[in-house]
């Protein structure tokens, strides 16, 4: 294969595309980013032969896909694209007719295309790690290619290509002739079984020579100007590790969506990584500059890139982690109360494959729920002091786990770097969490007036892959049924996943009413309550009217929070959210006791 067809010249960016906020919270905005677990699972390969799976069928057509434009295939097309869609949980066929150098819109903000930078000579130099288990051959070289491409010459060392002990033949002796035709030092690093993608990397960074370590997926495309933010930020601040905004292509038609700029990282009470809108804090603090980087609790953890020898100082990964699953969680705890920062540079754009399913399995016969308990057991027990209290208190059988996995080594760690405590991180990195603190209430908010049993607010999950959360009531629970449990502080009343209960003015003509609803949290008015203690009222401030029981007067869907908890055939649906209505010492419909719930074990608790 030629050099010009792997690379060939770049023509011109094209115009941004539009964002599509729905596709990219469908796809990625719920999921951790950069990870894969093993070998095909047999009932996703069940209707594929051992050539199909070795089959290198790249034979790019030309304009196919360019500007990031999707690629509409005809029926017959896409019905031979379902055939090899679940060897990568991409349309495969797809990618193997897009060109390696496909053009691409250039979506950056006006303000960082007109942005400049130190000249790459004086810019620190970069190795580019890209580990990848049973990669697309195309998919993989595109990734690569895109590096090149867009890359400054002078700060890009090499590239390190590590096989974690891949199985498909076109990752051989193919990969092996295509990497001799590049023109920058390619190192492929092969694996002799299978280690996972945090040693991956470890056998990658152990071989850098760059001064600065990217990492990467297998499956991403970046896009002109990703670089030099990245290090010119490193070169002002070496603590600094920094992420690009992660844009979406899609897995169906591979167009080059622009990801969502105003959201940094963050994590659930089970420590899953979420992506969440910044804060009006943050917010106010780039108004005058909207290239400013992003401060980040937590990273997604699949591309970001820190130097080469304070990711030596701090600790590298965590080798006591298995395969994947929250060292991105682990690393970034470690850098914020080790000294560092985590940020998101705005200026930074590289695509990601966002696939709504593995395309693989755990190898060995391990499970995930067990491998990502045990490598967040270790992030709870090194970092995050009485609060590990929260997550056993989610995820039982970590807890079970915890009594047999020894982290002494990373503990040890953490003193000799003299690091801050996890309330510290808390208070000074992320004021906005939703965790329960000392300053705050936890627990259940029960409606008074029922008899027997009583009914219990409820946040519920809504559907898969969205951040909206629904309200509702069910039966008062008296285990640590997390849906039911509340944070309240500051006027907040916050449960995970940061939803808020809150309410919106709705009416026409004058006249107003006030639907009460679940929201992402943001510090608004509409957030903010007041809790009388003795009329047993919760008052919505900005209205100033009484959370009331549900109105069953009103219209099962106008409330976008909708619930039912009878859906009975034959029977007609009734609303379930509570209502706000004119505060009165005389309902006692009004009254709602709060039920504190326990989370930290007896002797921890504070008198």
């Amino acid at each position: 294969m030629a050099q010009d067809k792997l690379l060939g010249p770049l023509s011109g960016e094209g115009s941004r595309p539009t964002v599509d906020p729905n596709s990219y919270m469908g796809k990625g905005i719920q999921m951790v980013v950069g990870h894969y677990n093993g070998n095909l699972p047999a009932e996703k390969r069940a209707n594929l032969t051992e050539e199909d799976l070795n089959a290198n069928n790249f034979n790019p057509i030309d304009g196919f896909g360019e500007n990031g434009r999707a690629v509409n295939l005809k029926i017959k097309e896409e019905l031979e694209s379902e055939k090899t869609f679940g060897i990568n949980q991409f349309n495969l066929w797809i990618s193997d007719r897009l060109s390696l150098n496909r053009t691409l819109p250039d979506i950056r903000k006006p303000a960082c295309q007109n942005k400049t930078y130190p000249p790459p000579s004086t810019l620190p130099t970069t190795s580019v790690i890209i580990v990848y288990h049973n990669e697309a051959f195309s998919t993989l070289l595109r990734t690569v290619t895109s590096v090149i491409n867009r890359s400054p010459k002078e700060v890009l060392e090499e590239i390190i290509l590590v096989d974690d002990y891949s199985t498909r033949t076109f990752l051989k002796k193919d990969l092996d002739d295509a990497a001799k035709q590049l023109p920058v030092k390619i190192k492929i690093i092969r694996a002799k079984e299978r280690v996972g993608l945090i040693r991956a990397r470890l056998m990658g960074a152990a071989e850098a020579e760059g001064d600065v370590l990217t990492f990467l997926d297998s499956h991403c495309e970046c896009t002109q100007g990703w670089l030099e933010p990245l290090l010119s930020r490193i070169k002002e601040n070496r603590k600094a590790v920094v992420c690009p905004i992660i844009d979406v292509i899609n897995d169906r038609t591979f167009a080059y969506q622009r990801g969502i700029e105003m959201f940094y990282g963050g994590f659930s009470w089970g420590l899953q990584f979420r992506w969440y809108a910044v804060s009006p804090r943050i917010a106010k603090t780039r108004k005058d500059d909207q290239t400013a980087p992003i401060a980040s609790p937590a990273m997604a953890g699949g591309l970001f890139s820190i130097d080469r020898r304070y990711f030596e100082e701090i600790g590298t990964y965590d080798p006591g982690m298995d395969i994947w699953g929250g060292e991105n969680i682990e690393i970034s705890f470690r850098i914020w109360q080790c000294g560092g920062r985590v940020e998101i540079l705005p200026c930074s754009h590289v695509g990601h494959i966002f696939r709504k399913a593995s395309p693989h399995d755990f190898p060995n016969g391990k499970t995930s729920g067990n491998i990502l308990n045990s490598n967040l057991v270790r992030v709870a027990e090194v970092w995050m002091d009485e609060w590990k209290h929260l997550f056993y208190k989610t995820a039982p059988q970590a807890l079970t786990l915890s009594k047999t996995i020894d982290v002494s080594e990373r503990i040890e760690l953490r003193k000799r770097l003299q690091c801050k405590s996890f309330d510290w991180y808390l208070s000074n990195v992320w004021p906005e969490h939703f965790l329960p603190t000392a300053d705050s209430i936890f627990g259940r908010i029960a409606h008074s007036d029922s008899k027997g049993i009583k009914p219990c607010l409820v946040s519920r999950p809504g559907e898969v892959g969205k951040r909206q959360h629904r309200l509702t009531f069910s039966q008062c629970t008296m285990g640590f049924d997390m849906w039911q449990l509340w944070v309240i502080r500051n006027g907040q009343i916050k449960s995970d996943e940061h939803q808020c209960l809150s309410a919106t003015a709705i009416g026409i003509d004058g006249s107003k009413n006030w639907m009460v609803q679940l929201k992402e949290c943001g510090e608004h008015d509409m957030e903010l309550w007041d809790y009388d203690s003795n009329r047993l009222w919760f008052v919505h401030r900005n209205s100033g009217l009484c959370l009331d029981e549900p109105d069953l007067k009103l219209p099962v869907k106008s409330n976008p929070n909708f619930l039912l908890l009878n859906q009975n055939p034959g029977k007609p649906a009734q609303n379930m959210i509570p209502s706000l209505k004119k505060c009165s010492g005389s309902k006692q419909s009004q009254k709602w006791q709060i039920m504190p719930v326990t989370w930290l074990p007896d002797n921890l608790l504070k008198t």
